[in-house]
């Protein structure tokens, strides 16, 4: 990421070249040419005080470059977006993510509201960038719509060591997801291979193929609470796999309420009783992360709190919609 500006002068070697060519080579890797060349056609680049909006023209040796970046977006103190923190050290920090904001944006020096834009206001720029430079500090990720506990490191051995944890599969996560249906049992692992939905871009599907193309991804889900048509589970995944906790559940009847793409026939949010909360968002909670500080050697284990429309919907389903009869253990 840049600084809140940028000056510098065209040295010899750079001579007679692009504009976006010799300003990505000043900045370094910090920002894409892509996102530098956006910046130069929004009229953010000056060369000899004159604004110059075609990334291709040639610059001299002496000119004096002088780029003015937008300004980060980041979310409002106090306001909704506001990430917490759980737990803080030198050395790391374990943040409680709102739904709705991402963690990073989708180049280098994108100004939208993200986590990793909260962390470069919070902590400077000279954050860890070992998933890219658009993930300052980040050491995994959580969708959009999901909340809850997410680690961070501020310095390039802590954040390796913990990359390695979540390798070698050591971290514990588990979330909290609420769900339509009833399965059978009190609880199960789901083993399915996911691959990348030709349909849907964006999204991932179950799949019993073996090839490259597909992922191992195992899921061990437990019911903590049972109503009539839905219920709370506790979901631990072993594996890491891009929307698998989403799509796992979905393939066993049991979507995740709000959730806006993996669905199942015959359920929706009219089946939620009339008194509860508008629900907005994908009601899947990061709740527990379980790992071994990568500086003392000492466990830590960080729990992060139901967000309030969880707790509300959780609330009228208690009081409304029990559930009589309980799940049978798998034998």
């Amino acid at each position: 990421m840049p600084p809140a500006s940028f000056r510098a002068t065209v040295p010899a070697d750079l001579d007679g070249q692009r504009l976006d060519k010799v300003a990505v080579a000043l900045l370094g890797a910090s920002v894409s040419r892509s996102r530098l060349s956006s910046w130069i056609r929004d009229g953010r680049l000056t060369v000899d005080g004159e604004i110059l909006q075609k990334p291709g023209l040639l610059v001299l040796q002496g000119q004096e470059l002088v780029l003015a970046p937008p300004n980060l977006e980041i979310p409002e103190p106090g306001s909704a977006l506001e990430p917490g923190i759980l737990y803080e050290d030198e050395h790391l920090a374990v943040l409680d993510k709102p739904a709705g904001l991402p963690m990073h944006g989708n180049s280098p020096g994108d100004s939208q509201m993200s986590v990793a834009n909260w962390m470069m206001a919070r902590y400077g720029k000279s954050l860890p960038i070992g998933q890219g430079a658009e993930r300052p500090g980040i050491v995994h990720r959580l969708d959009r719509g999901t909340s809850g506990a997410c680690v961070v490191a501020f310095d390039r051995q802590v954040f390796e060591d913990l990359q390695e944890q979540f390798a070698e599969r050591s971290v514990e996560k588990e979330y909290h997801a609420l769900c339509y249906g009833n399965p059978r049992f009190q609880g199960d692992w789901i083993d399915a291979r996911l691959q990348a939905d030709p349909k849907h871009p964006q999204q991932v599907r179950t799949t019993s193929r073996q090839d490259p193309s597909t992922r191992d991804a195992m899921t061990w889900w437990e019911q903590m609470e049972t109503f009539d048509g839905f219920v709370l589970m506790r979901v631990k995944p072993k594996t890491g796999r891009k929307h698998q906790i989403r799509v796992h559940l979905t393939s066993i009847g049991c979507p995740i309420v709000g959730d806006p793409y993996y669905r199942a026939r015959n359920y929706g949010l009219g089946m939620l009783p009339e008194t509860c909360p508008e629900v907005e968002r994908t009601l899947l909670h990061a709740a527990v992360i379980d790992f071994e500080h990568p500086v003392d050697g000492g466990r830590l284990r960080i729990q992060s709190e139901h967000p309030h429309v969880m707790r509300d919907v959780l609330a009228v389903l208690r009081k409304e919609r029990p559930l009589i009869v309980e799940p049978k253990k798998r034998s």
